[in-house]
C-alpha cells in the first residue's frame, strides 16, 4: 500500500510540476482533452437516445421476442400477455458472447438468452504504466468478469499480475482499460504500476 501512494504522489508531483513549467503546453493538453471529452458526451447523449427507443418500443404484431445489441448492451424485449412487454437490459464485455438457446420440448416459450459475461481467456494486449516512471508494458488477459479482467503482465523492470477494468462507459475509447499491476522487480524487491491498457 505505501508504494501505491509513493507511486501516486509522483504521478501527481510530476503532472504539477508540468503545468507549472510548461503552462502553455499544460493549456493546450487541458483544451484538447475538454474537446475529446464533449464529443463524448454527445456520442452518448445519441447513444443513450437510441437505446432507450430500443427499450420502449413495443413488439410488432405475432413478434414473441427481440433481441438487440447496441455495442455494450444486450436489451432483450419479450411478450408476457396480449398488450404487456418486459424488457431487460446486460452489460456485454468484448470477450462474451451471446447464445440464443430454442428448447426442442417448450415451443410455446420464446427462446433463451444466454449471456456469457464471465470466463477464461487469452487476449494479448499492452500499454503504459507509471512505476517510478514511465514503462511499457505487454499483457496477457487470462480471465473476465463484466467490465474487470486479470491480466500477467511484464515492463522492462518487473513482471507480475494485474487488475484492469474497461473504461468505456467512463471515456470516448471502447478498447481501453485502467490497469494496476503488482510484482517481483528483477532485483527481487515488490514493485507496483498503474496505467493504461489495449487489447490488441
Amino acid at each position: 500500500m505505501t508504494q501505491v501512494i509513493k507511486t501516486l504522489c509522483r504521478a501527481v508531483k510530476s503532472a504539477a510540476l508540468f503545468v507549472i513549467r510548461r503552462p502553455k503546453d499544460a493549456a493546450f493538453v487541458i483544451l484538447a482533452v475538454l474537446f475529446v471529452f464533449i464529443l463524448w458526451r454527445l456520442r452518448r447523449e445519441q447513444f443513450h437516445t437510441r437505446e432507450l427507443t430500443a427499450k420502449t418500443e413495443g413488439l410488432p404484431p405475432g413478434t414473441k421476442q427481440t433481441v438487440t445489441v447496441f455495442r455494450d448492451r444486450l436489451v432483450t424485449k419479450w411478450r408476457t400477455g396480449p398488450s404487456k412487454v418486459e424488457y431487460r437490459e446486460r452489460y456485454l464485455p468484448p470477450e462474451g458472447h451471446v447464445e440464443i438457446v430454442t428448447k426442442e420440448k417448450v415451443l410455446d416459450k420464446p427462446p433463451e438468452v444466454v449471456v456469457e459475461d464471465w470466463g477464461f481467456t487469452a487476449r494479448l494486449g499492452g500499454g503504459m504504466v507509471y512505476s517510478g516512471r514511465i514503462l511499457p508494458v505487454i499483457d496477457m488477459k487470462w480471465f473476465y468478469w463484466r467490465r474487470y479482467s486479470l491480466t500477467l503482465g511484464v515492463t522492462p523492470q518487473f513482471g507480475g499480475v494485474g487488475i484492469s477494468r474497461h473504461v468505456d462507459n467512463l471515456m470516448p475509447f471502447e478498447n481501453v482499460e485502467i490497469l494496476g499491476i503488482a510484482g517481483i522487480n528483477w532485483t527481487g524487491y515488490p514493485q507496483f504500476g498503474c496505467g493504461m491498457r489495449l487489447n490488441f
